[in-house]
């Protein structure tokens, strides 16, 4: 009996593989194939810049006299309204006017503290400087061929000199270049929410050039004779070599000015073997 069951067990493990052989062959995948959409493309140029507090205030004395205290230091953090430093009016020897009491304008960190007590100091010397938290400003230059082709308050990423990524807004573009030079300014802001300090050098991605369109890779273009062609897929599922005219090029990108249509499709993998006709789909034999 264990003799008999043999070949039937053998014939049943052949039919098996050739079953899942032929499964296999169905479920091949298709050439890849998407459809034409309008997409927005640009270019890129960098600006660079150092970041700048958004806020500096500079508190200076309001009368000449003698410094009787200072109430903060260098990297301090205080509030709005909190004492700075203190004067005594120059002639008052006998203590008889009240000390006048600088206090700060915004919140923010001490950045500088030019007095220290018993200097004698005139009227409107720079005494305290202190540099707010609402951010970053930078300003940078920019080219007048690259200068109209920017928009004010799109966003931009950017580079910080310790690697990191950080994003911001142009704020504004010079009316008139700097005549010397033909540069433009422009002016950034960035918020004081991401990993930066005052001074950074940073490095900003501008896009420029923005262009809509219809765009493929610019290694699906096949050049024949002269002209450049993409295997499109017709309606009933077969290749056609399409001419088509070429616009500006972005990256791997080429804008598409005539012989495809948004919704047409095309192929975005080419083996070098396709040919006119050929039905998208059919399994090989």
């Amino acid at each position: 009996m264990q003799k008999r069951m043999l070949p039937l067990i053998t014939a049943a493990i052949v039919c098996s593989g050739s079953f899942a052989s032929a499964q296999q062959r169905a479920d091949r995948p298709l050439p890849s194939v998407t459809a034409a959409e309008v997409s927005e493309q640009h270019h890129v140029i960098s600006v660079v810049g150092r970041l700048q507090p958004k806020n500096r205030i500079v508190h200076f004395t309001p009368n000449a006299g003698y410094v009787s205290k200072v109430s903060v230091e260098e990297g301090q953090f205080v509030e709005e309204g909190q004492a700075l430093f203190t004067l005594r009016r120059k002639d008052d020897i006998t203590n008889v006017y009240k000390p006048n009491v600088v206090t700060a304008r915004i919140a923010g960190w001490v950045s500088r503290v030019d007095v220290q007590e018993a200097d004698e100091v005139s009227s409107d010397e720079p005494a305290v400087v202190i540099i707010g938290t609402e951010g970053y400003v930078l300003d940078a230059a920019i080219s007048d061929k690259d200068a109209f082709k920017v928009r004010i308050g799109q966003r931009v990423s950017a580079r910080t000199s310790g690697g990191s990524r950080i994003t911001g807004v142009l704020a504004n573009r010079s009316q008139e270049p700097d005549y010397d030079t033909g540069l433009f300014s422009l002016t950034f802001h960035f918020p004081n929410s991401q990993r930066t300090y005052v001074g950074e050098f940073v490095t900003i991605d501008l896009p420029v050039d923005r262009d809509k369109g219809l765009f493929v890779r610019r290694d699906l273009v096949i050049r024949r004779y002269g002209k450049y062609f993409l295997w499109t897929i017709t309606e009933d599922n077969k290749l056609s070599a399409r001419e088509v005219a070429l616009g500006p090029t972005y990256g791997d990108l080429v804008r598409i000015d005539k012989g495809l249509s948004e919704g047409e499709r095309y192929l975005t993998v080419l083996t070098g073997r396709e040919k006119e006709g050929d039905v998208i789909g059919k399994p090989e034999k």
